[in-house]
């Protein structure tokens, strides 16, 4: 069964959340601030981290941004903060999903679900042999190990719902994909505005994959129906 660590500062909450998810089978690690959530990630492998923003050393976006630049774990934030500003910058950090404190226990535990099942391992950053591999622009994905590697052995990035968006991308070189067929290739992101919260994995996706994220030449905008990822560049399964 999967291995969870939750990071929030209330440790009655921690308590309740570890309660939760250890009744339907997975193994739970708590840390109540930025500081024990990289000590266990530095000493365990976890399937999903569960993390809180009000942390009392540093501020959730910031330790989110700050795991993206060394993991693809899967990442739900959990927090009291329901602004749209706040769920936006969450997604756009690298969070694979969002959810406010006073969420439904059936609907949680079928995100955590969700994302487990999508997701990878914190020390695990190659490509795994015997994936579907799609090939594209001097990049590799492997849509079984949720992995992205550029030909020169650059290792992307990139949230699970991200490699999803991209691979569905990939697999469709040439067509426009709109923004409500990519949210069907993601989980758990079901809160409007869509668009916007799509706009927003593609805008991170650009960041890794092209040379000039301001003037992409990979992944196209179509004005006013969604994005296309351009088929003239090698693109072979």
């Amino acid at each position: 069964m999967a291995n969870i660590l939750v990071v929030d500062d209330d440790a009655l909450i921690r308590s309740l959340i570890a309660s939760l998810l250890d009744s339907v089978g997975y193994e739970t690690v708590v840390a109540g601030s930025g500081r024990e959530m990289f000590e266990c990630l530095k000493d365990h492998s976890f399937n999903l981290v569960i993390l809180d923003l009000g942390l009392p050393d540093e501020d959730g976006l910031a330790l989110a941004r700050k795991l993206r630049t060394t993991s693809s774990v899967p990442l739900m934030i959990l927090t009291g903060r329901s602004d749209m500003s706040n769920r936006l910058a969450g997604l756009d950090v690298g969070a694979d999903d969002y959810l406010t404190k006073g969420v439904n226990p059936e609907e949680f535990l079928l995100r955590v679900r969700n994302l487990v099942a999508r997701g990878g391992d914190v020390r695990d950053a190659t490509i795994k042999p015997g994936g579907p591999i799609l090939s594209f622009s001097g990049w590799k994905l492997d849509s079984e190990a949720y992995s992205l590697i550029s030909d020169d052995q650059h290792v992307a990035t990139l949230t699970p719902m991200e490699l999803n968006i991209l691979a569905v991308l990939a697999r469709n070189a040439g067509r426009v994909m709109s923004r409500d067929q990519l949210l069907d290739a993601i989980s758990g992101i079901d809160d409007a505005p869509s668009d916007r919260m799509i706009d927003s994995f593609i805008s991170r996706i650009r960041k890794q994959i092209e040379i000039n994220p301001r003037k992409p030449k990979i992944i196209v905008t179509v004005t006013g129906v969604g994005y296309k990822l351009v088929p003239d560049r090698n693109i072979s399964a």
